[in-house]
């Protein structure tokens, strides 16, 4: 797929606006990409020359994060209301149905989407380094809010500024692992300038998201919400040098692997944003995995309404 070859959007929403870029094929629809905490939608832009040029892929930066509007003052963040801004994208395209893929905490959201909706409304689920809502001890989530609580309360920071060499060298403090060439794309989307100051820059990021409100479910609720994703072919990528996806997934593995014939586990070799460092590798997997004859089962079931030839792969991710 040609990277040059994208459109920018807005889409509407309660709080503001949602930024969107639409990369490829827009005849068919496309594949909904959804970044991580405290990333945006430039962790897809090395994986997006890879993906086979018969797809679409529509990236979208969730509230706070790049180019889209953050919450009103006075409001948090959560994962519930990244999954309300996928309705907001389905609803906006009177989609009947949506093709998800994630990274981190992204991951979580299109899971949550599946689960509330269901396979009437879900086709593709692509999860990369994370799977579900994690499962924490109460004490945990108790000290975790009572701090966002107070967090919550305080002033925003003042932005460090940057001339625009110094940008240039500037590493993505969510994605420590990953050179400062590689995180551009990430900085690129964050990048205000100075209205006083013209030749000075800063980047946004919405302090309130290092503090976003968690969801404390039990064992028994986080296994519900799995159970009600059935059918859906799911692939799950989980990078070798992160503990983001470790033994407290096993149930929802178990409960996934059950209800969706087509599910399917990858292990990439490499850190959390893997899909930045070596996004080669991920389209390996992929490409693996929608191998004959399941490329032709996967397709037929999953891929109708995106118009795929049933030995292409489903996507480089």
């Amino acid at each position: 797929m040609d990277s040059n070859e994208f459109i920018d959007f807005d889409i509407g929403a309660p709080w503001g606006r949602v930024a969107c870029r639409w990369y490829g094929n827009r005849q068919v629809r496309p594949l909904l990409a959804i970044h991580g905490w405290m990333d945006n939608m430039g962790s897809f832009a090395r994986l997006i020359p890879l993906l086979p040029d018969h797809l679409g892929v529509l990236c979208i930066e969730l509230s706070g994060h790049g180019r889209s509007s953050p919450y009103p003052a006075g409001m948090q963040y959560s994962v519930i209301e990244w999954t309300s801004i996928i309705r907001c994208v389905v609803l906006h395209f009177k989609w009947r149905r949506v093709s998800l893929m994630g990274h981190s905490f992204g991951a979580i959201a299109c899971n949550l989407y599946a689960s509330f909706y269901g396979q009437d409304h879900v086709d593709i689920l692509i999860a990369i380094d994370l799977l579900t809502i994690p499962y924490k001890s109460s004490s945990f989530y108790i000290s975790y809010l009572a701090n966002s609580v107070e967090r919550m309360l305080l002033p925003p920071p003042a932005p460090k500024l940057y001339t625009a060499a110094q940008l240039k060298e500037t590493r993505w403090g969510p994605a420590p692992t990953i050179s400062k060439e590689l995180a551009l794309p990430l900085v690129n989307r964050c990048v205000r300038r100075v209205p006083d100051q013209p030749e000075k820059f800063y980047i946004f990021r919405d302090s309130r998201l290092a503090h976003h409100t968690l969801f404390p479910p039990g064992v028994g609720f986080v296994k519900e919400l799995n159970r009600r994703i059935r059918n859906i072919p799911y692939m799950v990528i989980k990078a070798s040098n992160s503990n983001f996806i470790n033994e407290g997934f096993i149930p929802a593995f178990e409960i996934l692997r059950k209800q969706n014939p087509d599910f399917e586990y990858h292990l990439a070799q490499g850190p959390h944003h893997v899909l930045i460092s070596d996004p080669k590798q991920l389209a390996a997997s992929a490409s693996h995995s929608m191998g004959a004859p399941r490329a032709a089962k996967w397709n037929k079931q999953a891929m109708k309404s995106l118009r795929v030839a049933a030995e292409a792969p489903l996507c480089s991710c």
